[in-house]
């Protein structure tokens, strides 16, 4: 039997590729390391959302209103008193767990009433009184509320959906 050089090259180059055990071995790890890697880098995320008191109190609400669905009973948030004094509005209380919000020099930021009650004018700026508890329900609801944000001497009031603690436009803020 005569070997032609051609035939044997041939028959290696067919087999110079990835079976497709080897191709799905691959796939597989690479994707359970991008799984790891995006679920560490979700706490990343969720850090840099919250250096602002506005969103860091949205994100809060989000939070407190994910485990009332997750853990099925209602959940009151209520404002630290102990925590800072007069600026006890900047901490928040629920069950065993704490979160104090970041504080900026121009912003601050309460919940407030859904509706205005117990209002009072102080040097042409309107006070309400913040709320003293908020609850989250199992369904994935809460209580009527309003988040007041003062920032450089500008007031703005988000009114928040009870069906799902969300911010809504500005314009339905009564």
């Amino acid at each position: 039997m005569v070997k032609y050089p051609d035939q044997s090259r041939a028959g290696r180059l067919a087999r110079s590729g990835f079976t497709l055990l080897e191709t799905l071995l691959v796939l597989g790890l690479i994707s359970m390391l991008a799984a790891v890697l995006i679920g560490g880098s979700a706490s990343l995320l969720k850090g840099t959302a919250r250096d602002d008191p506005e969103s860091a109190l949205m994100a809060l609400l989000q939070t407190v209103r994910r485990q009332a669905v997750e853990q099925a009973k209602v959940i009151e948030l209520k404002p630290d008193i102990e925590a800072d004094g007069e600026d006890a509005i900047l901490s928040y209380a629920w069950h065993n767990q704490k979160e104090t919000l970041p504080v900026s020099g121009d912003t601050r930021v309460k919940i407030i009433a859904p509706e205005v009650k117990e209002a009072i004018l102080l040097g042409g700026q309107m006070e309400e009184r913040a709320l003293t508890r908020i609850r989250f329900y199992p369904d994935g609801t809460c209580d009527r509320m309003r988040v007041e944000i003062i920032r450089n001497q500008a007031r703005r009031v988000i009114p928040i959906d009870p069906l799902t603690c969300a911010p809504l436009p500005a314009e339905n803020a009564k």
